[in-house]
């Protein structure tokens, strides 16, 4: 990829800046990490509910979402008499995280009563605080993630953002995957409902200053401000920003990797404390200190490989083939956890699984924004947000596809939180590897036969990106 064909007159963010902006993935990462590594463990082991009333009010999460990102986006992505002074985003990413701080902690706090005994309470309880949930991040993040390529403009600017932004989102992961265990264990353990309310209120605390922090970076300059008028054309509808979206080629082939590698982290991150619970053995370290253990090998190896990731990236300069071997590598790494034995081993295969996923981590908001000029080019309007929002939608749909796994593997291997057997722990390997893996794999594979941005198509998007004036 040539560079040469790049805006010149474009003015990089700070460093400060960029920092800023980087850190909404330090918060994201951090909440969804508390969000997702407990939830399942939490209700269905701590709580009692039956893992299908679990998995239905998934599916009902996911059905709300299938409106609801997609809308935010559109809505959100239109001019108003204020964009001139306060911009087209920034506003509703303030309206969005303040509140969502202090959501996170509902999810966590259910009704009383007994989830064995009565279940439609529990069952509702999810559904409204997930929902409500997802709706006030995807306000925000929506936002963020459609003001990522016109902040950072070129590719240069773009690998620089993440090169900062990716550390930050991974250094969460010690704060959400080894801070709460530590909580919870001296409040009584992972399997005392009382002791995750003090832990989610913790986390909450942390994330509400980082919220603030990030907005700095959020603010959109008189020139990108600008750059939202130059276009003449006629927003399109609704309906036919999703219809079109649905088209791009691109898009389409981008979220079936990107639906590949949530599997992968919502599987993994949701399996880990099964297996420390009910796989690894009592011995030498308690619960709570071998989940420390995995996720700091885990967190060590993926910050190592960032800047070999971004360094690679820079000299292949073929975001495509970077995609495939991220994804070949990832499947790898993932296969490999499959196999561990005692907390010794599983470090090992932590390591290699934490390099191989920082690939990803680094590189997928690039491989995005390649989508995302494109999609300007398409309809020669900066208007993206219905697309952001259809991408965020896939990402849920992920979810719904790991409780999914989940639910199917719990069933069919007879897990019981009161007598594990061999099967069940068997099961926990699968929806932990073996199964996630596979499908990162046909999506990878499936990626590189029909992605159709290659170096070339990118260097002419980036000249007709040019002549637009974007």
């Amino acid at each position: 990829m040539n560079e040469t064909t790049e805006q010149l007159s474009y003015k990089e963010p700070s460093i400060l800046n960029t920092l800023s902006y980087g850190a909404g993935g330090f918060w994201y990462t951090l909440a969804f990490g508390v969000f997702d590594v407990f939830l399942l463990y939490f209700y269905e082991t701590v709580v009692g509910l039956d893992i299908v009333y679990i998995f239905s009010a998934m599916v009902i999460f996911t059905l709300w979402d299938a409106i609801n990102d997609p809308l935010i986006g559109f809505l959100t992505d239109r001019i108003t008499k204020y964009t001139r002074k306060v911009g087209k985003r920034f506003i509703w990413i303030v309206i969005g995280i303040i509140p969502a701080n202090f959501v996170l902690a509902l999810v966590y706090m259910p009704p009383a009563g007994s989830a064995a005994t009565d279940p439609l309470p529990f069952f509702f309880w999810i559904i409204f605080t997930t929902c409500l949930f997802d709706s006030l991040t995807t306000l925000c993040f929506v936002n963020v993630d459609a003001l990522f390529p016109d902040k950072f403009l070129t590719e240069k600017s773009r690998r620089k953002a993440r090169g900062w932004g990716t550390p930050l989102s991974i250094l969460a992961l010690p704060v959400a995957n080894i801070v709460p265990p530590i909580i919870l264990n001296l409040y009584g353990g992972l399997d005392v409902q009382a002791a995750y309310i003090p832990m989610v209120w913790l986390m909450v605390a942390t994330i509400a200053p980082i919220s603030l922090l990030f907005l700095p970076g959020m603010r959109e300059n008189k020139e990108m401000i600008e750059r939202y008028y130059i276009s003449k054309e006629k927003p399109q509808s609704f309906i036919n920003a999703l219809k079109s979206s649905l088209k791009q080629k691109s898009f389409i082939y981008y979220i079936i990797l990107a639906f590949g590698f949530q599997v992968v982290i919502g599987c993994l991150t949701a399996s880990i404390p099964y297996a420390v619970d009910f796989v690894l053995p009592e011995l030498p370290f308690g619960d709570y200190v071998n989940m420390i253990i995995l996720f700091a090998t885990f967190l060590n190896a993926a910050v190592i490989s960032v800047p070999i990731w971004i360094w690679l990236a820079k000299k292949i300069k073929n975001n495509k083939k970077m995609a495939l071997i991220g994804g070949c590598c990832l499947t790898v790494g993932t296969l490999l956890t499959a196999f561990y034995v005692n907390i010794f081993d599983s470090m090992i295969y932590q390591s290699i699984l934490g390099f191989t996923m920082g690939n990803f981590w680094a590189l997928m908001t690039i491989y995005f924004s390649d989508v995302m000029d494109e999609r300007i080019i398409l309809t020669k309007t900066p208007n993206r947000g219905a697309t952001v929002g259809i991408s965020k939608f896939f990402s849920r749909l992920s979810r719904a596809a790991i409780y999914a796994i989940f639910t199917l593997v719990h069933i069919l291997t007879g897990f019981d939180e009161n007598n594990i057997i061999p099967s069940a722990q068997i099961g926990i390997r699968l929806h932990m590897s073996v199964i996630p893996a596979i499908i990162l794999l046909i999506c990878t594979i499936i990626y590189w036969k029909y992605y159709p941005i290659t170096p070339e198509i990118w260097m002419q998007n980036k000249q007709k990106l040019k002549e637009l004036g974007f």
